[in-house]
Formats: structure tokens, sequence, C-alpha cells
């Protein structure tokens, strides 16, 4: 049978660009979709288990250098689940991997380790990984197992300046692995009732029109929820089905079903 397991990388070069927030939240709403999902983090600060309030499990850096050694593997010890929804933490000691393979003569690994566990995942539809607000040679390795890219973007001149890397990075990328494509590029944590907001929107989509890149519809408006929900541990669907946030995260995922489907 053929395995249709996507791996959709939130990415973005910028650190608070809402990517930690997003790839929760859209991954909840997949999983409101049915799907079968799975998400990673690979943020050294290990964001998602505070968010959620995981317990401590084998971890990714656990994962891949087990891999790397050809040691005997249960996925299901690195698996926690919440809400039905699946979860790999993530460790410090991912900073250590690119000196680990190096000192283990195998430099290059680093760009292929993130490819090499999709073996382990393949009982996924999607498997989403959040990644650290930076270009380093984790991100790249991830970005070489990835199918589809989405970044989320704030309305700031700091932020839509930071997309030109995220766009030069993945056109790079698509040159190592055919089979990367960017799904889009959306806004997070807006006011869309500002004449600020309006005016970066035009001008970033006429821009992304211009690079052929997709410019999601949906955006993420600015919500309390989102923080209440992260103190309560909890993503911002199973918090507050009703509120803006959890409806835009929804729309963006069936959004994105869509384009998938095209």
């Amino acid at each position: 049978m053929k395995n249709d397991m996507k791996v959709i990388t939130f990415f973005n070069a910028k650190g608070g660009a809402a990517k930690t927030v997003s790839a929760v939240n859209f991954a909840y709403a997949l999983v409101k979709e049915e799907k079968k999902v799975l998400l990673i983090d690979s943020d050294v600060r290990s964001p998602i288990q505070v968010y959620l309030g995981l317990e401590e499990k084998d971890n990714l850096h656990d994962l891949i250098v087990r891999n790397f050694n050809f040691e005997p593997i249960n996925i299901k010890n690195y698996i926690s689940n919440k809400n039905g929804l699946d979860v790999i933490v993530s460790s410090p000691n991912l900073n250590n991997l690119p000196l680990y393979f190096a000192d283990n003569g195998d430099r290059e690994e680093i760009f292929n380790c993130f490819k090499n566990l999709k073996q382990y995942f393949r009982d996924y539809e999607y498997v989403i990984i959040d990644t650290e607000g930076t270009i380093n040679d984790i991100n790249i390795g991830i970005l070489n197992a990835t199918d589809y890219i989405m970044t989320p973007t704030k309305t700031t001149q700091i932020d839509l300046n930071g997309i030109v890397d995220v766009i030069q990075t993945y056109k790079r990328q698509k040159r190592k692995n055919e089979s990367i494509k960017f799904a889009g590029i959306f806004l997070a944590d807006v006011n869309n009732r500002t004449k600020v907001h309006k005016k970066s929107k035009e001008d970033l989509k006429q821009y992304l029109d211009s690079m052929e890149i997709n410019f999601f519809e949906t955006d993420i408006r600015h919500d309390n929820n989102i923080v209440n929900a992260m103190e309560s541990e909890l993503d911002v669907i199973n918090y507050n089905y009703s509120s803006n946030s959890s409806i835009d995260y929804r729309n963006l995922a069936d959004e994105f079903l869509n384009l998938k489907e095209e």
C-alpha cells in the first residue's frame, strides 16, 4: 500500500513569528478533521513540552542518535499523546548533533538524519515539525525531509523582511529536495481592522505573487484565548472551540487541505 504520509514544517528564520503556537494549533485542527497526526518539536528549548504540559520521555535527539547507530527502536517510547495528538519532544542536546556526527565519521549525516526517521512515521497522515527561528544545519536537515513548508509571519517590517530569507532558503533546498513545496505564508497575531495591517497584507500579497508563493487567505487574529489556553497547557481549539483563533486555525487547516487536493 502506498505511504501517503506528508511532512509539514513550520519554518521562519526569525524568532517570535508564532511558529510554535501555529504548529500546535494547526496540528490540533487536523486532528479535528480526523487526521492521524504526529507533532515533532525540533526547537532545543522544548517549547511544545512546556506548552502542552507533557511529561519527560525519550526525545528527538535520542531517536536520531539511536537510529544512526542502528540500535533497536520502539517508536512508542518516544510518543506522548494529549487530546488525540501524538507528540515527540525535543532536547537541548540537539545542538550537539553536528559535532556528534562529525566525531563519528559522518559529518553530512546532519542533513539526512530527519529523512532517515520517516520510516518510523508511516502510520501517520501528517507529521508536523516545529522549528527553531534560525537557519542552521538542523533546520536544513529538516527541510531535506519536508513535503510542505508553512510560514507564519507578523506584519511588522522586521518580520516581513525575514520572508525574503525564508523564500531564498526554500529555493536553495528545492535543488536538494525536489518534492518540497511551499504551501504558503500566513499572517498570525493580527489586528485586521487597522490600516497598517491592510496595507502590509496588500504589499505582502503583491510580493508573494511576484515570487509565485501562495499567500493564505486565512489570518490568525490576535486572541487572548491563545495565552489563556497555554496557561492551561492546552491548544486553543480544545480550550475554546468557538474562539476567534480556534476558528482561524481550523480555517487554515481547511485551506491547506483544499490546496493539497488541487
